[in-house]
């Protein structure tokens, strides 16, 4: 799936179409920009007991894999319940892991299909089939800050995509906590979701930008224990360049791991497809128009896997 940078650009992309009075002040645009990131900080819990991190990553994985409807209007009901204050900045947050979800949908099958040709290629990337799937993830944001910012992680580290208030925090702790339990029957604590954001914001200032002594270091570490090194796959490379093989800006053909259809869109043309998808979701999940948003939602996973919203 795309990871933090891509999410972070699609979430500001997407933020200047929507309604000026739906996402207000500065507050509500971070509450947004975190939501953009959706459970994916629950996947870097580390600083905790090795059964609770595992838990954690359960839980995220669990999420991605369907019931989208469901947790969505969920989510949506649940920002009724916050205290008034904090409301406004709940359903900034819920909309913004809704972009999360849109583009995850549209770019995941493109970056599976990038991965397992690249291990089919090389039949010795088999065992280490996640770190080739990070590290597409990663030359993907490295492309698409450049191209869409002029930046590089050394102008705008990853980590800083996490920018949030305490407020922040606690709403999307106590919103993931509920939507975990009402939907997937996971009791989590509200504070897990704070401690795996400040986990995910740890990670991305050890390791970036790649190749530094820090990320070298981890990876070394990480090497010893797996065999492969997850953190340098997923570290960020300096790269000022609009080229970006991983990106297929060639339009070359690929297969959808899912369906089987051979298709021929670059990254640039899914993030789009994901923008121009957003705001019709986004409507019916703000007026809890349920039927609408499963036909729009089309039974697909966070994965783009078809027949998982039940």
């Amino acid at each position: 799936m795309p990871a933090i940078i891509t999410h972070h650009v699609f979430g500001e992309v997407v933020a200047q179409s929507l309604p000026a009075d739906v996402v207000s002040g500065e507050e509500e645009l971070l509450a947004f920009l975190l939501g953009n990131q959706g459970p994916d900080p629950l996947f870097a819990r580390f600083s905790t007991l090795p059964s609770l991190a595992a838990r954690t990553h359960s839980l995220a994985a669990t999420i991605q894999s369907g019931r989208v409807t469901r947790a969505f209007m969920t989510l949506r009901d649940g920002v009724s319940h916050l205290p008034p204050a904090d409301e406004r900045v709940g359903r900034a947050f819920v909309l913004g892991l809704l972009g999360h979800y849109v583009l995850d949908r549209a770019v995941h099958p493109f970056v599976v299909s990038q991965q397992r040709a690249l291990c089919a290629a090389d039949p010795s990337l088999e065992g280490a089939s996640g770190e080739v799937h990070a590290l597409i993830e990663s030359d993907i944001d490295s492309w698409i800050l450049w191209e869409r910012c002029s930046a590089t992680v050394e102008e705008r580290p990853a980590a800083d995509n996490l920018m949030r208030t305490e407020r922040i925090e606690h709403v999307g702790g106590a919103l993931f906590s509920q939507m975990a339990l009402a939907v997937f029957g996971v009791p989590v604590s509200a504070r897990e979701y704070v401690s795996s954001v400040r986990d995910y914001e740890r990670l991305y200032r050890l390791i970036d930008p790649a190749r530094s002594a820090l990320s070298r270091a981890a990876g070394t570490v990480e090497r010893m224990a797996r065999g492969v090194s997850r953190a340098e796959a997923m570290a960020h490379y300096v790269r000022r360049s609009n080229e970006c093989p991983a990106a297929n800006l060639e339009c070359r053909p690929w297969e959808d791991p899912f369906t089987g259809e051979v298709r021929h869109e670059s990254v640039a043309d899914l993030f789009d497809e994901a923008r121009l998808a957003y705001p019709a979701l986004a409507e019916a999940l703000v007026r809890r128009r349920e039927a609408e948003l499963r036909r729009l939602v089309g039974g697909l996973n966070y994965a783009g896997r078809p027949g998982t919203d039940d």
